[in-house]
């Protein structure tokens, strides 16, 4: 295995102890496999105890870099040397999927850097080796050594497929680094490749799909169209330099040649996504938990917003409390979104379905081609699980569709039943 560590300027004190000691105890932890483990911090708000976010970009044909951004204020500093500084770990193992036993590599790296402006974020990168046509999954632990605080993160490592996401490195206007497939605002991206290629190509899609069907429904979704609205050619700034023009909403799977369903696949939902902040996206989520004539309601008032009012504070019973379910409700559709968008607002996934409705998993296991949430102890007669099968599409690998039961219809009514009494539900 290669370990990479870095240089440490100096030592200091933290919580009572030496930095070096710190590092060392950092250093030393022994490997844990990734077979079997719970890994619900994938979808738990609460053990964000740092606030950074990863990108994969393969920088060569053995090679993968991986992007750590830290978020404005997510680092502590160390006030105790001459100049402030943010002293922080990185370490990557790396498996060849989730049911792996053993880490096919990994490594130590340590950082000791002048502070950067509270409004700012900082961007880390370290480099690993990586095959063509071979997937991986690398399991990174940040520590930030001021603060005492962890931070796991899973980064599946993309490999298989030619020229997709992972090959490219995109920009906007601002010349700002874009970390996720959703696109903050209309505008022009600029995308560079790997290798150089002849042209690049987009093709737009604008599709109103609808939102899940209840988790016992035995309703098929219908075939996807894969007729794009519209085809444009990239403009060519260099044959490693495309430019694309977002200009409205939908989504835009590039790619530098037409006859392959495959390709990279940028999307852009409205200019608040992944927030609910629209009318539309306060409204639409309600569909999980109201009836049909509730629903008609909202969609056929010109005051939307007062009626989606006037259904919370009614639930609710009084102002504080419908307050605090609004609270709850919507930010669990925008956590929804920030972990299961793709080629469809996150919320209206069956993951992001059921994460609305029953809460965050207390258990997420995961296997090559599936994902399973565990609600309540393993065993309990009470206890709730689900199973969400890795779907192949080309616009995206963040497509899981719920494996449907009848047996679910009790649990699922139970859980709107309890929002629709103005209570705040995780399944138990």
């Amino acid at each position: 295995m290669s370990k990479h560590l870095g240089i440490i300027s100096g030592l200091f004190k933290w919580s009572g102890i030496t930095l070096c000691c710190v590092i060392h105890l950092w250093s030393c932890t022994t490997s844990r496999s990734l077979s079997g483990r719970n890994v619900k911090d994938f979808y738990d708000p609460s053990s964000l105890t740092i606030d950074c976010e990863a990108l994969v970009y393969h920088s060569s044909k053995d090679c993968s870099r991986i992007y750590v951004r830290f978020n404005p204020g997510a680092l502590a500093m160390n006030e105790s040397d001459e100049v402030l500084t943010h002293n922080y770990g990185l370490r990557y193992r790396v498996y060849t999927n989730y049911s792996s036993e053993i880490p096919t590599d990994s490594g130590n790296l340590i950082r000791n850097i002048p502070m950067v402006a509270r409004s700012a974020s900082l961007l880390d990168s370290f480099d690993l080796a990586s095959q063509p046509g071979l997937n991986a999954v690398v399991e990174l632990l940040v520590r930030d050594f001021n603060a005492g605080s962890i931070q796991r993160l899973y980064i599946d490592l993309v490999r298989s497929q030619s020229l997709g996401v992972q090959d490219m490195r995109v920009f906007n206007s601002a010349g700002e680094r874009m970390f996720s497939p959703y696109l903050p605002e209309l505008d022009s991206y600029d995308i560079y490749l790997n290798r150089p290629v002849e042209g690049m190509h987009g093709r737009y899609y604008r599709r109103d799909f609808p939102i899940s069907s209840p988790p016992f429904s035995t309703i098929s979704p219908k075939a996807f169209d894969f007729t794009p609205d519209k085809v444009v050619e990239l403009k060519k700034l260099s044959d490693r330099h495309y430019r694309l023009l977002v200009d409205r909403p939908g989504f835009y799977q590039v790619t530098d040649a037409l006859d392959r369903k495959y390709g990279a696949t940028f999307y852009y939902f409205d200019a608040f996504y992944p927030e609910p902040k629209t009318v539309l996206s306060l409204v639409e989520p309600l569909r999980y938990i109201s009836t049909n004539e509730e629903f008609d309601a909202f969609t056929s008032s010109t005051e939307m917003k007062k009626e989606v009012d006037a259904y919370w504070l009614r639930i609710g019973d009084n102002p504080e409390r419908a307050r605090e379910l609004i609270r709850a409700y919507y930010t669990r559709v925008r956590w929804a979104n920030q972990y299961f968008s793709s080629y469809l607002e996150g919320w209206k996934s069956d993951r992001g379905m059921c994460y609305i409705v029953f809460g965050p998993p207390d258990a997420v296991f995961r296997s090559t081609s599936t994902e399973t949430w565990r609600y309540g102890e393993g065993g309990n007669f009470n206890a709730l699980t689900l199973t969400f099968t890795k779907v192949v599409n080309p616009f995206t690998f963040n497509d899981f569709r719920l494996n449907r039961s009848v047996s679910l219809r009790n649990p699922w009514y139970r859980s709107v039943e309890f929002w629709r009494q103005g209570r705040v539900i995780t399944y138990r």
